[in-house]
């Protein structure tokens, strides 16, 4: 796929630049998947860090007086005037409700955002392995302290969660299309960039582990979706995970 259009965007991405996925890569992917004109705000400008993100969200002037956290912030440019959401998972819905990537029933609509939050605890428990010194410092600053708290989080934290996931997966039609429903929706965006942020991060405890066949399938299926593989081999990924599961 090309790169940005020249269209003004219907929405647009503020996260971090730098060579790493991180919680802007799922983002990523479901805009494409959406079809829609979208920027990567922050990436094109080389905007790093939460604070100078947050600021250069604040200097557009795009979302004056909303209520703005941590990235990633998406704004959309379809509504009058455009609009801020923040929370990852938030995001997710909210792009997945818009466009047709939700589920098709109420069940399947919160199973879809129970997914979703559970990936993000999951994340910010990631996060606190990985960085147990300080949280807004690179891993590799602090990685001989965080080894024992990342072996203690593959050895008793992060089993829980496959597990769930894998349970979710295996309910829906005994694991052998999507997460929810019958097609595909930001639930299994969710799961497979969590595969390739665990497969990234701890590589070898993925390759070992075999109590998830139904999510590891899973994978492998997913990246085969048009939309999915179209994404992958374009230049809007960021396929770099290299901590943090993200």
């Amino acid at each position: 796929m090309a790169g940005p259009s020249a269209e003004c965007p219907s929405y647009k991405l503020y996260y971090h630049f730098g060579e790493f996925a991180g919680r802007g890569e799922p983002v990523r992917m479901l805009l494409h998947l959406t079809g829609t004109v979208w920027e990567d705000s922050c990436r094109e400008k080389q905007v790093c860090g939460p604070a100078a993100v947050k600021q250069h969200l604040v200097e557009c002037g795009e979302v004056r007086g909303q209520p703005l956290l941590f990235p990633p912030t998406l704004v959309d440019h379809t509504m009058s005037p455009p609009i801020a959401i923040t929370q990852l998972p938030c995001i997710m819905q909210y792009l997945g409700e818009k466009h047709g990537l939700a589920g098709n029933s109420l069940q399947d609509r919160t199973r879809a955002l129970q997914i979703a939050m559970t990936w993000n605890d999951l994340l910010a428990e990631a996060m606190n392995a990985f960085h147990p010194i300080k949280l807004n410092e690179s891993y590799q600053s602090q990685k001989a302290e965080a080894q024992p708290y990342i072996e203690k989080f593959l050895a008793s934290r992060l089993s829980p969660f496959l597990q769930f996931f894998e349970d979710n997966l295996r309910i829906n039609d005994g694991g052998r299309g999507f997460m929810i429903g019958s097609s595909l929706s930001f639930a299994d965006v969710a799961i497979l960039n969590m595969l390739r942020g665990y497969r990234g991060s701890a590589s070898q405890h993925f390759q070992d582990n075999q109590e998830i066949p139904l999510l590891k399938a899973l994978e492998t299926r997913l990246k085969e979706e048009p939309g999915i593989k179209s994404f992958l081999g374009s230049d809007r990924t960021v396929n770099k995970f290299l901590d943090s599961f993200c």
